[in-house]
């Protein structure tokens, strides 16, 4: 997610960050003013990610929190269930296969892993009946969203892998989370991709992303991975991509 921007969804009138992956300063700010009318609070936190310097300081003492605290207190000022959308950027063309991985900012552990997002809901009261509905691209259409405001690359080729449902999650226990892994490629090809990161030219728009690297799928158990992901890449991406079953990474290396 970009410095400027946030994911956000309207709950009874306040703006409430549903990121998956995002900043929890508003997700928790805003919970607060939709309960109390502390208004102040959400504007704060908005303020905070409109100020790249301030953004990433908020981002850092977050990470010192404890993974059950931090749980804790996504559990119970945010919604009961996040939904995400997980881009999955492998380039089956290397040897071996090379998928693209980022490290996030404000993680201690589990900082390593795929990009993506939350979806946002339908602005609106979700206890009270309504006849609308949300477009039928609306996980794409998160994807592409989410994949922009935090790597500033535009995606295409977008199909999905796998629906995961996630009743706990070590490095932050709290909501359970329902991930739409979506195979994509960046928009000009992985070669493009790899020479900006290799000369140094590429840069994260989010300052929740602290680097972004095209990892050999031989090496990806390696990294401190988000335990979602980094199943997802042992288990679920040999058998759901053609031709990467060489390339698996070894189950028993996964926490």
């Amino acid at each position: 997610m970009a410095p400027g921007a946030s994911r956000t969804a309207t709950d009874g009138g306040v703006q409430v960050c549903m990121g998956l992956d995002g900043c929890p300063f508003t997700s928790i700010a805003a919970r607060f003013a939709a309960a109390g009318g502390l208004l102040v609070l959400s504007w704060l936190a908005h303020w905070i990610e409109r100020h790249p310097g301030v953004h990433r300081f908020s981002l850092r003492v977050w990470r010192l929190f404890p993974p059950r605290i931090a749980g804790f207190l996504k559990g119970r000022f945010a919604r009961n269930w996040l939904v995400g959308a997980v881009a999955v950027m492998v380039d089956a063309e290397m040897s071996p296969p090379e998928l693209l991985l980022v490290e996030h900012s404000y993680r201690a552990r589990g900082a390593w892993g795929l990009p993506g997002g939350s979806l946002e809901s339908i602005p609106g009261d979700p206890r009270a009946p309504r006849a609308d509905a949300s477009p039928d691209d609306v996980i794409e259409a998160t994807l592409r969203r989410e994949v922009l405001e935090e790597l500033g690359i535009d995606i295409q080729a977008i199909t999905l892998l796998r629906v995961d449902a996630v009743p706990y999650v070590a490095e932050e226990p709290g909501p359970y989370r329902l991930d739409f892994y979506f195979r994509c490629e960046p928009e000009g090809g992985f070669g493009q991709l790899r020479t900006r990161l290799q000369s140094g030219s590429f840069r994260p728009r989010s300052a929740e992303i602290l680097s972004v690297r095209l990892v050999p799928l031989t090496e990806a158990a390696r990294y401190d991975l988000f335990s979602p992901d980094a199943r997802f890449i042992a288990h679920d991406l040999p058998r759901l991509v053609p031709g990467l079953e060489a390339s698996a990474v070894n189950p028993s290396r996964v926490r």
